[in-house]
């Protein structure tokens, strides 16, 4: 899935901004700091997701001077030749309005399933040094696309693991007890399947990734459930039981699950440099991007700021594994002078410089080389 349009009103600072886009190929932002790169990047993100990747308050997102933000874009699905209209409104009560193909929707799951969004900015190398919260999220983002029902269970599992828990904080055993934790089991057990089934998946693909990026061989995953893999989730809660009592929660099972990356059996944060645990993280995004177009779910890449987070050679290793895909880029940059140079003449490319929260196209002399890609008449945008 792409975006060929994008309207945006009173999101931050980017107050009317009205877009037509390459639906593959790099759509390339430019402009300094503050300008609204970041806000565009956003705005796409929430239009999926629901939700933003900077702030959790609605108010933020609201231009100062508005009462309301809004969102609209065409999504249009290469394999289908199709294109539905989206949209979402929010004001700053918070009351949220979302419309797909003309009809009012209360939940994003079904834009979020049908366009998979994958995002690199600052931080987001935290991967391999954060701890296993961070982790299981990306375990869960792969497999809530590998499975149709992986959503359905893992909300299973989580009322159950809070039911149980109140139990435990209550000290009350018994069939209640008992109950809640047969429910764990079984939900917990089908949410494990659906992590090891996307891991096996995954690890294909990211072994191409990193030798691509960083030419490096032997790399493994080791992926720890949440419990002595030795016993089953069953054994292991009963095993636990007096624990949990004591402390008023639930010590084991998949909300505990983790991955440790390896190379050469050694742990990649203890062997790579901060610059290469930025690539490796990258090269996990492009895998995960890879087996969803071999899954003939296309996704969009959203790149805020590479030349922040990636020396000049890097950045076009990645960008080279993203047009690879054929996927759309929302790439943005402060400087485009060495991307300019570097990028081949075949990549279809749009350039829009960003200023004050206007966006428009450029088509100035200093920058004829955008002129020589693909589709460039097609792009606008006016406040």
């Amino acid at each position: 899935m792409s975006l060929t349009r994008l309207d945006i009103n009173e999101f931050r600072n980017l107050t009317s901004v009205k877009l037509n886009l390459l639906p593959a190929g790099i759509n390339l932002f430019y402009g300094s700091n503050g300008s609204g790169k970041t806000s565009l990047i956003e705005s796409v993100y929430y239009l999926i997701n629901g939700r933003s990747f900077r702030t959790a308050t609605a108010q933020n997102l609201i231009n100062t001077n508005a009462v309301a933000f809004s969102l609209f874009a065409h999504i249009s699905n290469r394999y289908t030749q199709t294109s539905v209209p989206i949209g979402v409104a929010k004001n700053r009560t918070g009351k949220i309005k979302l419309r797909v193909a003309g009809e009012d929707r209360q939940s994003f799951t079904i834009l979020a399933q049908a366009t998979p969004v994958l995002l690199l900015h600052a931080g987001a190398h935290q991967l391999l040094d954060a701890g296993p919260a961070f982790r299981r999220k990306y375990l869960d983002w792969g497999a809530f696309y590998q499975a149709t029902s992986f959503l359905q269970i893992w909300k299973q599992y989580a009322r159950a693991l809070r039911q149980r828990n109140v139990l435990l904080r209550q000290r009350k055993g018994g069939k209640e007890l008992a109950s809640w934790t047969a429910e764990l089991v079984k939900s917990g057990m089908v949410l494990d399947s659906a992590r090891r089934a996307f891991v096996a998946q995954l690890l294909p693909h990211l072994s191409e990734a990193l030798l691509a990026l960083l030419a490096l061989p032997d790399v493994t995953l080791d992926y720890y459930p949440g419990w002595d893999a030795e016993n089953s989730l069953q054994q292991a809660l009963e095993q636990a039981l007096a624990k949990d009592m004591q402390l008023g929660a639930t010590s084991v099972g998949p909300h505990r699950a983790d991955f440790n990356i390896k190379i050469n059996q050694i742990a990649a944060r203890e062997r790579l440099s901060r610059g290469q645990q930025k690539l490796f993280f990258c090269a996990m995004l492009v895998a995960q991007g890879a087996l969803l177009q071999q899954q003939y779910k296309q996704p969009i890449y959203l790149v805020d700021d590479l030349s922040a987070e990636l020396d000049s050679t890097s950045q076009l290793k990645l960008l080279a594994l993203l047009v690879k895909q054929q996927a759309q880029i929302f790439l943005t940059a402060i400087d485009t002078t060495q991307l300019a140079k570097a990028i081949p003449d075949s990549v279809a490319m749009q350039m829009f410089h960003v200023e004050h929260g206007v966006i428009k196209c450029n088509y100035s002399a200093e920058t004829a080389f955008c002129r020589k890609r693909p589709d460039l008449s097609q792009g606008f945008a006016k406040n």
